[in-house]
């Protein structure tokens, strides 16, 4: 299950050990994830120097913006 993160955090709002478990889940399945990324050797590593943003980026690809 993908991870939802919480994005409407109070300021006095107390942390429960719920929260707790679900961000250390969200940890644990963000590096689950790039290390299956990692093993995949079938899909190669692709360098691009841009002027925009891509907007389908996709795994494996990384971008440079040259004009800021």
């Amino acid at each position: 299950m993908a991870y939802t993160g919480k994005t409407n955090w109070k300021y006095d709002e107390v942390v429960t050990e719920a929260d707790m478990n679900r961000i250390e889940k969200g940890v644990v399945d963000a590096h689950t994830a790039v290390d299956g990324i990692r093993a995949d050797k079938s899909k190669p590593l692709i360098i691009e120097v841009r002027t925009s943003d891509p907007v389908n980026p996709e795994i494996g690809r990384i971008w440079i913006r040259s004009d800021l």
